[in-house]
């Protein structure tokens, strides 16, 4: 943004202040996904908002349904919201000036439900004008909150499953007891027959129909007798009828003739209870094979989860290649049989080695599939010898058409010469990685850019270049490492610092430095339960 004081030659470059932000955003990530409620997470977003554009005012709304009137979530008078967001776009992001000297605007985010947030923004002084990387900047914005919001919307379907397969349970609890010969049934073929013949035994029905219909197919109709072609008889004094739906299939039991020594009677109230009862029972007992069924699903997926959790210790090192003069070690600890983060070292052709670190956003199966994506085009493009900044873009638009937009990955990349230990270094939106130093100064690397996959366009990354000499030390990491939680809600890094143990402990091995650390963690965690991934990949040279 810029204001009309700004001086010519002093502002910071668009994509250095970008670049800047952007490192930020798994963090910021994080804090929104754990917000419990909608408004909580618009409080938290606004406080982020107005930490990077602070000569603005910021007004959050929400549009449950498009097309729908909107409801306030953050701020403070805004005017009327329809007329500030006017004509949109609901698929895609949207900015617009509300005057002609860009200082008031309104932003419009599609979310993972096709509900919008709205974002009304306006100026705290008269100077201040919007500029042309600020609409980058709030699109980015825009993405962290959508991404964010994907927990809040499943944890809130979580809830309705919850209660939905309650009240399944307490369904199924009150048909116990109607009929038992029914619920014996192991033949789904042979139980319309069935339950039509025990529904005319139990009322001395002499005769009766079951009609089967659903939508967008012919209905089934089951006679009693079974050769008896019997129609529709609208005569009530002679017939009983009751039905369930199940899905989109509707099941209608008809009745006809109650017999009785002295001939044909009217049914009895009795009759209609003992027929809702039998019916109440065939539902239960299709709700049943429907849940046996979806529990056999369920185990198949179960299965295919451990065959991608194999495949996906085939994509992690089982060992690393041995580099002279060097010692390295790494480890992956997932939070599932399934994680998000990868680490490698890859020796190239020119004898060069390819050190990575990854972490995709997000856990469990979708994370581990974009990993397994991540892996395939990156030793691809390094087999064709791409420069580092050119391998790091062709990477963030394959991610981009990869993923959906909820996902994207912060990586470190790196080149290194093991025979002059000079190292060229890329981090796409990844923590810093410690060049440790012979007298246990830490050098950050953390020159780059945006994350892979958030937006597909070409930045314009930037590289770090170092030298590692003898006795010096790399640590790369990934962020379940120094956000480690204990029991009460403590992050590691905040309490016991990553970078001063990096810096203050030597080990004889890189193995042993790693397993030393881990100790560490796992002694600071205590009984809590992993929050997130955790990888390191510690490189010494000798």
């Amino acid at each position: 943004m810029r204001t009309e004081s700004d001086i010519p030659g002093t502002t910071q470059r668009p994509m250095e202040r970008l670049a800047g932000q952007i490192g930020t955003f798994q963090d910021r990530f994080e804090v929104l996904a754990k917000a419990l409620s909608l408004k909580e997470m618009a409080r938290l977003f606004a406080g982020m908002l107005s930490s990077h554009f602070q000569e603005i005012e910021i007004t959050l709304f929400h549009n449950a349904i498009p097309g729908k009137g909107w409801q306030q979530l953050f701020g403070g008078a805004a005017g009327d919201p329809g007329e500030a967001f006017g004509s949109i776009d609901e698929r895609r992001f949207a900015m617009r000036y509300l005057d002609g000297e860009q200082r008031r605007a309104s932003v419009v985010q599609p979310l993972l439900d096709r509900s919008l947030l709205g974002m009304f923004l306006s100026p705290r002084k008269v100077a201040f004008r919007f500029a042309e990387e600020d609409k980058v900047s709030l699109q980015l914005f825009g993405q962290l909150f959508a991404s964010a919001y994907q927990p809040l919307l499943h944890r809130r379907n979580e809830k309705e499953l919850v209660f939905s397969l309650n009240h399944r349970v307490l369904q199924l609890n009150s048909l116990i007891d109607t009929g038992i010969e029914v619920s014996k049934l192991t033949h789904e073929g042979s139980l319309p027959q069935l339950a039509l013949e025990r529904a005319a035994s139990l009322t001395n029905a002499s005769r009766g129909v079951l009609i089967v219909s659903g939508k967008d197919q012919p209905a089934e109709r089951y006679s009693f007798p079974a050769s008896d072609a019997l129609g529709v008889d609208n005569d009530s004094e002679r017939r009983i009828q009751t039905s369930f739906q199940f899905f989109d299939t509707t099941y209608t039991f008809q009745l006809y003739d109650k017999e009785s020594r002295s001939g044909f009677i009217v049914f009895d109230e009795t009759d209609r209870l003992l027929l809702d009862a039998l019916t109440r029972q065939v539902h239960a007992s299709l709700e049943n094979r429907y849940l046996l069924q979806e529990a056999i699903d369920k185990q198949k997926i179960e299965r295919d989860i451990a065959v991608a959790a194999s495949i996906q210790q085939r994509i992690l090192p089982e060992s690393l290649p041995a580099l002279t003069g060097y010692d390295i070690f790494g480890t992956n600890i997932p939070t599932k049989s399934v994680g998000g983060d990868y680490y490698d070292c890859i020796p190239l052709a020119d004898g060069r080695v390819a050190l990575v670190v990854a972490d995709v956003a997000g856990k469990g199966i979708p994370a581990a599939l974009l990993v397994s994506s991540f892996h395939a085009y990156l030793n691809a493009y390094l087999e064709n010898s791409l420069p580092l900044v050119k391998l790091a873009q062709r990477l963030n638009s394959v991610i981009c058409k990869a993923s959906t937009e909820d996902k994207f990955i912060t990586a470190f990349l790196a080149l290194l010469d093991p025979t002059t230990g000079r190292m060229e270094s890329l981090s796409a939106g990844h923590n810093p990685v410690y060049l440790v130093k012979r007298d246990r100064t830490i050098q950050e690397l953390n020159n780059g850019g945006v994350a892979l996959g958030m937006l597909d366009m070409e930045f314009p990354f930037s590289t770090d270049e170092v030298v590692v000499e003898p006795g010096e030390r790399l640590f790369l990491y990934t962020d379940g490492l120094t956000e480690a939680m204990n029991a009460e809600q403590e992050l590691y890094d905040n309490i016991r610092s990553v970078k001063e143990f990096v810096s203050n402990k030597t080990s004889p091995s890189a193995k042993q430095f790693i397993q030393e650390m881990i100790a560490d963690v796992r002694e600071f965690v205590g009984t809590a339960p992993q929050a997130d991934d955790i990888t390191v990949l510690y490189l010494v040279r000798q």
